[in-house]
């Protein structure tokens, strides 16, 4: 039994997802973020970091006491090499997914999440304030994802996956594709090979089951941010 700590954020969708994938038993317990419930003794107990995801699996392999892990990357590893799947045993395989995976939970998901962290809760950078300073630095932001997204699609030229099989990158490569809007990205049309991979992960039951999850607190969350994560229109 694994016990999940997430809430209707893109790294907790990454766990949400692994779970669905693997067919492992968890119960999920929602930290709502915005009322500050990550701050909590209980839950630094759990991560220090303060944030979302962690998860305590109550039966490791080596039947030891339960182990805790945060991070949402080191937990898609820790579940992969705890089940054997979702990733390659050969070695040579590995040493190309291991760069594949790394660059994903890094400079893709890092790329990616700059244009909105920033932008539309730092108010010294909010678009609709129109400073020229804020301009300039979103268009900064903004175009690093693009580049992003360009070198995601050139990956994925004549690839069904990102590196071989479908496995822990894809997963973890859906979770910060998600929202566009907050990425600066309209649509992925500009992307033909990853609009179709993304097409083809999302329609996944597994994903949609890991992304439903939580999704009784959407009422919670700023308007954008909601819209954003759930393809719907731009809030006016």
């Amino acid at each position: 039994m694994i016990d999940y700590f997430g809430y209707i954020t893109t790294m907790s969708w990454r766990v949400g997802i692994a779970l669905e994938e693997l067919g492992l038993e968890y119960g999920f317990t929602s930290v709502n973020i915005g009322s500050g419930e990550q701050f909590t003794s209980e839950h630094t107990a759990r991560n220090p970091m303060q944030k979302v995801p962690v998860i305590i699996d109550h039966d490791p392999a080596d039947g030891g006491e339960a182990i805790t892990v945060f991070e949402s990357g080191a937990i898609l590893w820790y579940l992969a090499e705890k089940t054997g799947r979702l990733m390659p045993g050969n070695p040579r395989a590995r040493a190309e997914f291991h760069a594949w995976f790394f660059w994903i939970v890094t400079g893709y998901g890092n790329a990616l999440s700059w244009p909105g962290a920033t932008f539309h809760t730092d108010p010294r950078y909010r678009l609709f304030d129109k400073t020229d300073y804020g301009q300039a630095t979103y268009e900064r932001f903004t175009n690093a994802s693009i580049q992003a997204h360009a070198k995601l699609d050139e990956r994925l030229e004549g690839r069904e996956f990102i590196c071989g099989d479908y496995s822990i990158i894809d997963i973890a490569a859906m979770g910060s594709t998600v929202p566009l809007l907050l990425h600066g990205v309209e649509d992925l049309s500009r992307y033909p090979n990853l609009e179709r991979w993304y097409g083809a992960v999302r329609s996944r039951p597994a994903v949609a089951r890991g992304i439903a999850l939580g999704d009784e607190a959407r009422s919670k969350l700023p308007d954008y941010y909601a819209a954003a994560l759930f393809g719907e229109p731009w809030p006016a």
